[in-house]
């Protein structure tokens, strides 16, 4: 402990996919912050193909912002002395490979969508499913040939409640080990056992002497009980083993670090914890997304317990493949002006031909909002089945009740306007309720969960000194009604005694003053049966503070629904973009 306390100076490393950030946190007083940052692309791949080459040039760019020395020798400088070097250095990284994971199972909808949902906690690509439902013969050899084709980093075989099925999960494993004995050696899948617990020795036994295999809980241990945590450890471990630590260049980063590599998504997730813990508030949850040039991750917590899911599409990487999924017409919806569909493939080609690069027009700003509210939209749908919300209300189709809602990543913090950025949150996640929409104008949240490893103190303070801006408070009452109906009426007060009577009209979205940092007393009163977080029909007196866009009412309705005729659409559109200021 004595040791952490002489920490003055910290420099933290986030290694993207695309670009490669240094944010240097020090003791400032009684307290820390963010001094300065720099940036540059990610050199993991050819022509570098180490990630220490991308670092010590945003050493290079530190040294000319701070006017000090960090790195000489062929190292980093640590510990500190006077202007040359820093006390302490760590290391968060998405930009490896992601595992790749074929997932061996008995029932789609329970033990198969249980280990679905266990691998995106992690960074995996799900390259099959192997299903033994609905077979009455076993196609064992068709199971073999598609994991000796695909040659994947990890086996995940599930099925049977604990004393459950035995036979079919036997038949699985038989053909994972046919599959394993006839590639070499040092390419045979690891497995991973989550499956009925009886059947533990015999898959040891059977698998074992072929390749490597780790056994953990059942995700599904009985009917009505669903348990990832420890095949989504088990995961998460084989990712940070196989890619982060063997990633060209990490051994260096490595020798440098206080503390081992840690997955980008884990420190994000660490802050979105911090966050509800300092709330204080357990009858909803905080939500945190970050949505990079390759991954969005999802991270959340309910009732003290976090959940972390990491959907593999990001906005530069993904739209194509996410268009194969769902077709191109759900991108062209929200853009306000026409557009061909060609149009928008080649932007989206050459976007992820050169991901480094920001839009240069109108045209190309709406596609790259337009991709950052599908992401947000895919991601939150397969992250929602894996929360246990308890009193946050889940609706099945709706975002339970959270605040606050924490947003990071290039493609939101980038845009020109906070209007913007506030109304492709709003479109993609579509809260209910009241919510404070937070944005990491840094992009140091990760790196502060990192630094929370290392010194709790240090990361809590930096995260209060400003480095989340609020966009402000939002309303989103729950309900239906015609275009133009009242369904809200609020009177605002105001910390200088002024007072506003204020009604939001169904379709609409509205916006009063709150600067940022500007506390005010809502006295809300809604229509009907709509709810604003209070219970249906029910108002109350409620404390908010301001933001860069103010305080917001959004009564389009949830779930929110596009005009299919697409000169109404367009105009709708508009008048969202003109209404929030972008």
């Amino acid at each position: 402990m004595a040791e952490a306390r002489t920490i003055e100076s910290i420099l933290i490393a986030d290694c993207g996919t695309v670009f490669t950030k240094l944010l240097l946190l020090e003791r400032v007083e009684d307290s820390y912050r963010f001094v300065a940052q720099a940036e540059t692309l990610t050199t993991m791949n050819p022509p570098w193909s180490d990630l220490g080459v991308g670092v010590v040039q945003a050493l290079e760019q530190l040294e000319q912002i701070t006017g000090r020395t960090l790195y000489a020798s062929g190292r980093l400088i640590t510990p500190q002395q006077g202007l040359e070097g820093v006390d302490a250095f760590v290391v968060t990284l998405s930009a490896s490979e992601p595992l790749s994971l074929v997932i061996a199972g008995l029932v789609r909808e329970m033990s198969l969508e249980s280990a679905r949902r266990a691998a995106a906690g992690t960074y995996t690509n799900i390259k099959a499913f192997l299903s033994r439902e609905g077979s009455l013969n076993s196609p064992q050899e068709t199971w073999a040939r598609t994991i000796r084709d695909l040659a994947p980093d990890v086996v995940m075989l599930v099925g049977g409640v604990d004393g459950g099925a035995r036979r079919p999960v036997m038949e699985l494993a038989d053909a994972i080990a046919l599959a394993a004995s006839m590639l070499e050696p040092d390419h045979r899948p690891t497995v991973l056992y989550a499956g009925n617990a009886e059947l533990r020795p015999q898959i040891t036994k059977l698998l074992g002497d072929i390749t490597h295999v780790e056994v953990v809980d059942n995700v599904h241990p009985s009917a009505d009980t669903e348990h990832l945590g420890p095949a989504q450890n088990a995961l998460e471990q084989m990712y940070i083993e196989e890619r982060m630590n063997t990633a060209p260049g990490a051994d260096a980063l490595m020798a440098w670090s206080r503390l081992p590599l840690l997955p980008t998504a884990t420190a994000f997730s660490r802050v979105v914890d911090y966050l509800y813990h300092r709330e204080g508030q357990p009858s909803r949850g905080v939500l945190g997304i970050d949505i990079g040039a390759a991954t969005t991750t999802v991270a959340a917590t309910f009732e003290g317990r976090p959940y972390v899911t990491i959907y593999e599409k990001g906005i530069a990487y993904g739209p194509l493949s996410w268009i194969k999924e769902h077709d191109v017409a759900a991108l062209l919806q929200w853009i306000p002006e026409e557009m061909e569909a060609e149009e928008l493939l080649a932007l989206l080609y050459n976007r992820e031909l050169r991901p480094w690069t920001a839009p240069q027009d109108p045209r190309e700003l709406w596609i790259e909002q337009a991709i950052a509210r599908e992401m947000l939209r895919s991601a939150l749908a397969v992250a929602l089945p894996t929360w246990d919300v308890g009193k946050g209300s889940k609706r099945s189709e709706m975002m339970p009740h959270v605040d606050p809602i924490l947003i990071t990543g290039g493609g939101l913090v980038h845009m020109p306007r906070p209007g913007q950025a506030l109304l492709v949150v709003l479109d993609g996640l579509q809260p209910t309720g009241i919510s404070t929409i937070l944005l990491d104008v840094n992009r140091a949240a990760p790196a502060l969960g990192a630094v929370a490893g290392l010194k709790p103190l240090a990361a809590a303070a930096a995260l209060e000194a400003g480095t989340l801006v609020s966009l402000g408070t939002v309303i989103s009452p729950v309900g239906k009604a015609r275009p133009g109906d009242v369904v809200l009426r609020m009177r605002i007060t105001y910390e200088d005694g002024g007072t506003l009577n204020v009604e939001a009209r169904y379709g609409d979205i509205e916006i009063w003053p709150l600067l940022p940092g500007q506390k005010a007393s809502l006295e809300v009163r809604p229509n009907h049966h709509f709810d604003v977080g209070l219970g249906p029909g029910r108002g109350g007196k409620v404390q908010v503070v301001g933001g860069l866009v103010g305080l917001v009412v959004d009564a389009r309705g949830r779930p929110l629904t596009l005009p299919d005729d697409p000169d109404r659409r367009r105009r709708i559109l508009h008048g969202w973009i003109w209404d929030v200021g972008g």
